[in-house]
């Protein structure tokens, strides 16, 4: 009888460095930009990275267009494949399951604090922006994934704290 041995794949966790901001602190700072927290904040303290730091990180939270399938796996289960992920891998829980309207309709993605601002992720890595190239904010990554609120015609409308 043989015997099988399951392991999870070995992932490189790159460094970078870590923040915290409390989690009154981040639900004000939603508030602000009128983003609707319709649940009670979980946590009292969210952790986060710096641009540099989410640079190496991102590129674990964009997943392949391939994986998509309306109604099943589509953008909110990207947006909660991407939270998930950052908490399991990175510790950061600041990587938020958000909730708004994009050119295309109604639409899940991801916001997160990089210590000064918002920003956007859209974990499907399939997107591409008006011109039809592949490219984001920072020049990191293949793929308009990272980007300010607001741009690209993403309007978030709802966070998950």
């Amino acid at each position: 009888m043989s015997q099988f041995i399951i392991r999870p794949p070995l992932v490189h966790i790159p460094s970078f460095k870590e923040y915290k901001i409390s989690g009154k602190d981040l639900a004000a700072r939603y508030s602000k930009l009128n983003i609707n927290q319709p649940f009670p904040r979980s946590d009292e303290w969210y952790y986060h990275s710096d641009p540099e730091g989410w640079a190496k990180l991102v590129k674990y939270l964009v997943f392949s267009g391939k994986l998509y399938r309306k109604d099943r796996t589509d953008c909110d289960w990207y947006a909660r494949k991407a939270f998930v992920t950052c908490c399991e891998l990175f510790g950061l829980n600041t990587m938020l399951y958000t909730t708004g309207i994009m050119p295309l309709g109604p639409h899940g993605f991801n916001t997160f604090w990089i210590g000064d601002t918002i920003m956007i992720l859209e974990p499907n890595e399939s997107f591409k922006d008006r011109r039809g190239e592949i490219h984001d904010l920072w020049g990191y990554l293949d793929g308009d994934i990272i980007f300010e609120l607001g741009d690209n015609g993403y309007i978030a409308q709802n966070v998950l704290l």
